[in-house]
């Protein structure tokens, strides 16, 4: 039987995958609101230049991968102390031609912008140019890795990939590849290929497990659409028409039967209803707003919570971009805050943990009806468009300039 990763192969308490623990950027961890005054307690803060990846937590220690002299580098960190435990040089870092401007703080350039993913003593690292590796987690050492542009005839993205691996059981599952293999499943232990199937381009988006209608699937957000397929086999199970343009980030949101879908540059938001009829499956389009404002995410992926969406939602506005609750099955928005610009979102029990672009950490009480604080710290410098990851206790942050972990 296959299980996503994070439910039987780590502890309850770690954040393996940037989606967390059960691959919907929720925890059932409480953490203590209003926040102390002069905000959390510092556990530890070290330098991390550059870089878009989130931190992930697994067997004691906490994980990034860095630009280091040109090449992407894993880290392992102590998750008590903040000492560096090891580093392994991977492959080139990716687009690193100045960046998005609109903060500053972001001298190391775009790569990495993947975060790595925690299963059963291994770090699974795909990189800027689809080079997938998997680390021993004590050591760093190279178990086995993988080029999807020359082994499976991929090709680049302008960006360069942003995606993590999504690891369901004893399978590594990643899209990057070329025709007739463009989605890849790889044995976890062994990197041995398990099975290929479809010709989708990828994008820059994070593949998510879900269960609907008792069936146990991978949802891809493609540079066609949304494509969920068995990952037992690759098998595609059903579809649905999205297309990007210039850059989809933000993963597939999950809730029930209902799929939410987001990209910036003018497509907009959508969701669609997923039914299953025997061995057939049919996508109903609930809703579709196009444009780049209302209901798109540039990168974000939002917390579904009791049929609503939060989380920052805009492209572009740097700074600005207003943090949402939006009806996940009319595209309604219930109402915005701005000034959070491109931050990102998790929940924590029963508190959403938002963090705006510029560092301000805040809980937010989770209603369709009115925005609502119960706590606020600026707890970081320089540009924040890594997510959070919140494990027993410590919420660990990383901004272009540090690397911080938090007591909550």
């Amino acid at each position: 039987m296959l299980m996503a990763a994070g439910a039987s192969a780590t502890a309850a308490a770690d954040w393996p995958h940037i989606q967390g623990p059960k691959m919907d950027r929720k925890t059932d961890e409480q953490v203590a609101t209003p926040f102390p005054a002069g905000g959390p307690k510092r556990v530890w803060d070290i330098p991390v230049k550059g870089g878009f990846g989130s931190f992930v937590t697994g067997g004691g220690k906490a994980y990034a991968v860095v630009p280091l002299d040109g090449r992407e580098t894993a880290m392992a960190v102590d998750r008590q102390s903040g000492k560096v435990l090891w580093r392994a040089p991977l492959g080139a870092t990716g687009y690193t031609k100045g960046g998005d401007r609109g903060l500053p703080g972001n001298d190391g350039g775009d790569g990495p912008r993947a975060t790595p993913v925690f299963a059963d003593g291994r770090v699974f690292v795909f990189g800027a140019h689809f080079d997938l590796y998997a680390l021993d987690s004590a050591t760093g050492r190279v178990v086995w890795k993988h080029d999807l542009l020359k082994e499976f005839g991929g090709r680049e993205l302008h960006w360069s990939n942003a995606a993590s691996p999504l690891v369901i059981g004893d399978r590594v599952l990643v899209a990057g590849g070329g025709k007739g293999q463009s989605l890849l499943a790889f044995n976890a232990a062994t990197g041995q290929v398990v099975w290929k199937s479809g010709s989708d381009q990828p994008s820059y988006a994070t593949p998510v497990p879900a269960t609907i209608h008792g069936q146990l699937q991978a949802i891809f957000l493609t540079a066609r659409g949304l494509a969920a397929v068995d990952p037992t086999d690759g098998r595609e199970l059903w579809t649905y028409p999205f297309p990007m343009q210039t850059a989809t980030a933000a993963s597939p949101v999950v809730w029930q039967d209902v799929v939410h879908c987001t990209a910036g540059y003018g497509v907009g938001g959508a969701a669609v209803r997923v039914k299953r009829v025997g061995d057939r499956w049919e996508t109903t389009e609930l809703w579709r707003i196009r444009g780049a404002r209302d209901v798109a995410s540039h990168w974000m992926t939002a917390v579904a919570h009791e049929g609503y969406l939060y989380g920052c939602y805009g492209q572009g506005a740097y700074g600005s971009a207003a943090f949402k609750c939006i009806d996940i099955q009319t595209g309604k928005v219930q109402w915005e805050k701005p000034g959070f610009g491109h931050g990102q979102t998790i929940m924590s029990g029963n508190r959403l943990l938002a963090i705006s672009d510029a560092g301000r950490l805040v809980a937010i009480e989770p209603s369709p009806s009115k925005y609502q604080e119960v706590g606020a710290a600026k707890v970081i410098d320089g540009k924040v468009w890594a997510s959070l990851a919140l494990s027993d206790g410590q919420l660990f942050v990383r901004s272009v300039a540090h690397g911080v972990c938090l007591e909550l």
